[in-house]
């Protein structure tokens, strides 16, 4: 077999088929944002947990009086319920965090490129990505979270991770089927 007979990729035979189904896909407009149901589930699972602090304060203090019967059993279980207490008051304000960071972040994608709005309704940071411009889609594994990263060839990049979307997996590839790029993991 000659190398005549091998196919040429860069023909329009291949390279169009290809380029007409990635603009059929860059065709429609898509948007992505967190589900409004989850992030409400999150910002109640923070008022829960404050409510359950103050029970758990609550039952600490009961189980210290009256004061003529402490033991030292009902002293260990009021340093369980007071340990309980602080621990869901420390989860209370991380949970309304998050859950008000995952409110508002969405990706735009239509014909001309992708934009990113990843900040806060108070900070917002946007960012237009061009289709031509996105040079690089990279995933890595930081600490519990899978973080991808949208490289540009001017040098910008865009990072968003599962405390950022829900499914950021499937943003990265929406992302690559609109670029003909592949998810490189790091």
């Amino acid at each position: 077999m000659s190398a005549s007979e091998f196919p040429n990729p860069n023909t329009d035979g291949i390279r169009g088929i290809v380029n007409a189904q990635i603009e059929a896909y860059r065709a429609r407009v898509v948007v992505v944002r967190n589900s409004r149901v989850l992030v409400a589930m999150i910002f109640l699972i923070s008022i829960s947990a404050a409510f359950i602090a103050i029970c758990s304060v609550l039952a600490a203090i009961s189980q210290l009086y009256p004061l003529s019967n402490l033991t030292v059993a009902r002293g260990i279980a009021a340093a369980q319920w007071g340990i309980s207490g602080l621990l869901f008051a420390l989860m209370c304000p991380f949970m309304w965090t998050m859950a008000s960071k995952m409110a508002h972040p969405r990706v735009r994608f239509d014909s001309s490129g992708v934009e990113f709005n990843l900040g806060t309704k108070k900070a917002p940071l946007q960012l237009l990505m061009l289709w031509d411009q996105v040079s690089a889609i990279r995933q890595q594994r930081v600490g519990n979270a899978q973080q991808f990263t949208v490289k540009a060839a001017d040098g910008s990049y865009v990072q968003f991770n599962s405390y950022t979307f829900f499914r950021p997996k499937r943003v990265a590839r929406l992302i690559a089927e609109r670029t003909g790029l592949s998810i490189q993991k790091i």
